[in-house]
């Protein structure tokens, strides 16, 4: 079942440049986002900041968007500055969403908003970043996320696996993204938008 967005709901939302400027002010005060305010979220944060910054400024948006987004379209980005696997994505989302003026990004923590995040688990878990598509009129068309096709399978097989290692998985996770450079975020999100 989708939740039900409105422009009203959608105001309390925030762009990437607020969502860049409220994660930098935070560090700066030495602190993130949401209840976790343990030394190891606020670390996690600081490289996620350094990782935005690196991706956003060195990934291309791809050329065949100009040709999928035709229609006005909202899109709500379910995130939060700690997590790995939204640093990885969040900044070439974004980059989209300027590329075309067709695009509205709105950005909303994913603790704030435990209503819209319960309607997006991905098997029971509260899994991020998660991309809505909606259209012009905030009826959903497509749901992205929390990561890719080939990285998701590889974190449920290494699941599955029993006894893993945390720190082995986000090594690798983290290795995965840097050589992929947002190709396989772009393309799913490319093919969702031509169905």
């Amino acid at each position: 079942m989708a939740y039900k967005f409105s422009e009203e709901f959608l105001m309390k939302s925030l762009s990437y440049d607020e969502y860049i400027r409220l994660t930098d002010r935070l560090l700066s005060e030495g602190k993130t986002t949401g209840e976790n305010q343990e030394p190891e979220m606020i670390e996690y944060t600081k490289l996620n900041a350094q990782r935005m910054n690196r991706i956003y400024k060195t990934s291309e948006v791809k050329k065949e968007f100009k040709d999928v987004l035709k229609e006005n379209q909202h899109w709500v980005l379910i995130t939060e500055p700690w997590c790995g696997d939204a640093a990885n994505s969040v900044p070439v989302i974004a980059k989209i969403a300027e590329s075309s003026d067709k695009v509205k990004l709105h950005i909303l923590f994913r603790d704030e908003n435990p209503d819209v995040m319960n309607e997006y688990l991905t098997n029971g878990s509260k899994s991020i970043p998660m991309l809505i598509i909606l259209d012009e009129n905030y009826e959903e068309k497509h749901v992205w996320g929390p990561r890719p096709a080939e990285i998701q399978n590889m974190v449920l097989e290494f699941k599955k696996s029993g006894e893993f290692n945390m720190d082995e998985l986000k090594k690798n996770l983290q290795l995965w993204y840097f050589n992929d450079k947002t190709h396989s975020t772009q393309k799913e999100i490319i093919e969702l938008l031509k169905k």
